[in-house]
């Protein structure tokens, strides 16, 4: 079973994540190293504080169509998956010019309505992911609109389920996980539906393992896009406030996911995903060895312990002029713990922003 808990990355598991031949840390079949897909010629990369005033602005508009989306399924009317496309084309483009100010976004500013944040979250990871593992641009608009639409079988959940503040019975957990097939059903019915799209909304909860939901699908039985959709699926949900729990520091998620990798997802993919994030996500609030405590400004993929951090409150939580450390030019300061902002009541936007 999946514990609920655990710690962010050591410096042994980070160094393991990062390394160049997956076979060292999995001792399994042979696999493929993907290619990044290149920055295209008309799109310039541009600073996480200008993308991050663009991407917010996406990210609204995002939510406000996943509540339209959502609310025409549940009252039985018609919708088009194709509308979904100049949304995800713009997340493309944010990823493009800054792909940490586009998984960022969705951990900085305060939304409260989960069922419509997590698949707009979904749908921005899965393109970051997609991109890692050299997806063309055709197939990050595929992933991007699977998982715009992954969750959309819960709107046939009734609500006294799907916003339960507590822990479902079985019976209760036994009607969730049939959200699947109720999206697949739903959007069996769009003309003209990628085979992708409907296989990302029914399979992103079968395991590697063949210990997953609906269908018990095992290793290669699993569709690609329900492969990718997985890893990044798990990775906002347990960093996400629901009604039932406070979310989780994303290093830590981190941490347990790549625990899990073994059992729970394709080989390589969840390494594949922390050097896209990074060990320490931009926005992840840290206390430093020295006891100060700062927000992540980016991550350094040739040594992933070590991000830029700028730190802006002393050992006691109070206040002081801002200051931007590349711990990785450091020979004393390093990561000596990763916090939750909302038990201090920090906003790390601001302190990005």
């Amino acid at each position: 079973m999946t514990p609920e808990y655990g710690k962010a990355m050591t410096a042994e598991e980070a160094r393991q994540a990062m390394v160049k031949d997956p076979e060292v840390i999995r001792e399994t079949t042979p696999v493929e190293l993907p290619v990044e897909l290149p920055l295209p010629a008309d799109i310039k990369q541009v600073p996480i504080r200008v993308e991050l005033r663009e991407a917010a602005t996406l990210y609204g508009e995002a939510v406000n169509y996943a509540h339209e989306f959502m609310k025409d399924v549940r009252e039985g009317k018609p919708f088009d998956f194709n509308d979904a496309a100049p949304l995800v084309n713009g997340f493309i483009d944010s990823v493009f010019r800054n792909d940490s100010a586009a998984a960022a976004i969705s951990k900085l500013r305060s939304f409260d309505e989960y069922t419509y944040t997590h698949c707009i979250n979904v749908s921005i990871l899965a393109v970051i992911l997609g991109r890692k593992l050299g997806y063309s641009r055709s197939q990050l608009e595929l992933v991007g609109i699977a998982g715009m639409f992954h969750d959309l079988g819960k709107a046939a959940i009734p609500g006294c389920i799907l916003n339960k503040p507590g822990k479902l019975s079985e019976q209760e957990m036994n009607i969730m996980r049939t959200h699947p097939l109720h999206g697949y059903r739903i959007l069996k019915e769009q003309k003209g539906i990628p085979e992708a799209v409907l296989r990302g909304a029914l399979e992103h909860h079968e395991k590697h393992d063949g210990s997953g939901y609906p269908r018990g699908l095992e290793g290669d039985e699993i569709s690609d896009t329900a492969r990718l959709l997985a890893v990044v699926d798990v990775y906002d949900a347990l960093t996400s406030k629901r009604v039932y729990k406070a979310p989780l520091p994303p290093g830590q998620v981190l941490g347990m996911m790549y625990q899990w990798r073994v059992t729970d997802y394709h080989p390589n993919i969840v390494e594949q995903f922390i050097k896209s994030m990074g060990v320490y996500p931009v926005g992840s609030f840290v206390r430093l060895t020295s006891g100060e405590y700062g927000v992540v400004l980016d991550h350094c993929p040739g040594n992933p312990l070590n991000p830029s951090v700028r730190v802006a409150f002393d050992s006691r939580m109070r206040a002081i002029t801002m200051r931007t450390v590349e711990l990785s030019r450091s020979e004393k300061l390093q990561v000596a713990d990763v916090i939750n902002p909302d038990e201090y009541g920090i906003d790390v936007f601001t302190l990005i922003h």
